[in-house]
């Protein structure tokens, strides 16, 4: 596979002037050169192949191929609601929910929550989920919401959608649950044009408060246990969206 790089705004074929923080990361990181063919791509999905044709100090000239079209994936999607951890944890977390395939973070502003990311912050997020887009593969960017209250996103979202609430004591938070939510038990079925969103709820280091959980069991919430230990917010985050993903490979 080609290097993939990113590109703001509609990809068009023809020739194309390419620079900014991608360039650099073309140039002077992965060490091409004129004559060398990348892949670039919108986060919309859109990719085409590319030759660089000629290269300056900032910029480079580059002759853009066929533009295709990828088709979104298959499948349930996964919203994972999150109060964010610290510093580099928040990376981490973004990172590994775009290799996963997790169509939507929404940062959550909770009772005991510590960290409240800023539009900075959040802007650095939206950074880090195309560097793991070009790694990973993905086509389209995961989207990094703006933080909302819990009450705001109980009625955006657990009112909406499937959600679960990680919470001790909850059922255990197991593949046939996700297959159940994603109408892939033998349940009532789906219509083929709709695709299942499910939605999983994170708290902060503390857990969510009393008045957090009942307001979202009202609203049709479901708590779930992820197991005896008590786990950081990223590593959660991650083994959600991989009981997620693994409940729905093909057998």
């Amino acid at each position: 596979m080609s290097s993939r790089f990113f590109v703001e705004g509609r990809l068009k074929a023809g020739t194309m002037a390419f620079d900014g923080p991608e360039f650099h990361h073309m140039i002077r990181v992965t060490r091409h050169q004129v004559g060398d063919t990348v892949r670039l791509f919108d986060g919309a999905g859109k990719e085409a192949d590319a030759l660089i044709e000629f290269t300056s100090r900032h910029s480079a000239t580059m002759k853009v191929g066929k533009v295709e079209t990828i088709p979104e994936e298959d499948g349930p999607q996964l919203i994972l609601a999150v109060a964010m951890p610290k510093a580099t944890r928040g990376t981490t977390l973004v990172e590994k929910a775009v290799e996963l395939g997790v169509s939507k973070i929404v940062p959550i502003r909770t009772a005991r929550g510590v960290v409240d990311p800023r539009q900075t912050k959040l802007e650095g997020f939206r950074q880090n989920v195309i560097a793991a887009s070009k790694q990973c593969g993905r086509s389209r960017l995961m989207e990094v919401t703006n933080t909302v209250d819990w009450s705001d996103f109980v009625g955006q979202y657990v009112a909406k959608y499937p959600t679960l609430v990680a919470h001790p004591g909850g059922v255990p938070l197991k593949e046939g649950l996700i297959k159940e939510l994603c109408g892939q038990t033998g349940g009532r079925s789906k219509k083929k044009t709709e695709v299942p969103t499910v939605v999983m709820a994170i708290g902060p280091e503390g857990g969510f408060v009393v008045e957090e959980i009942s307001q979202a069991a009202v609203r049709g919430g479901r708590l779930v246990s992820l197991g005896p230990r008590m786990l950081r917010i990223e590593t959660a985050a991650i083994m959600v969206a991989s009981v997620f993903t693994a409940a729905l490979i093909p057998e």
